[in-house]
């Protein structure tokens, strides 16, 4: 994992993965490994699906439109859960 540049980061039990599913704080956002632990613990159980059927589905069809980064992506992310 050093070697690619990444800290690996124990997110927790299967029954607990949820709190990485899209629209999630630690979802595709390209923490560190304190910031993606922050993230994980952060998730709030059932919010991610109002965010992705709502704020997120806006913004994504307006963001594909214009041919996005990565990094437009990371900052779309972050902006639907802040930390």
């Amino acid at each position: 994992m050093n070697e690619t540049g990444s800290d690996p980061v124990d997110g927790g039990s299967l029954e607990e993965s949820w709190r990485q599913q899209p629209s999630t704080p630690a979802y595709c956002c390209d923490y560190d490994a304190a910031k993606m632990r922050e993230g994980i613990r952060a998730a709030v159980k059932g919010k991610a699906e109002k965010i992705r059927d709502n704020e997120w589905r806006e913004r994504y069809g307006r963001l594909y439109a214009n041919k996005p980064t990565h990094a437009d992506v990371i900052a779309m992310n972050r902006s639907l859960n802040p930390l």
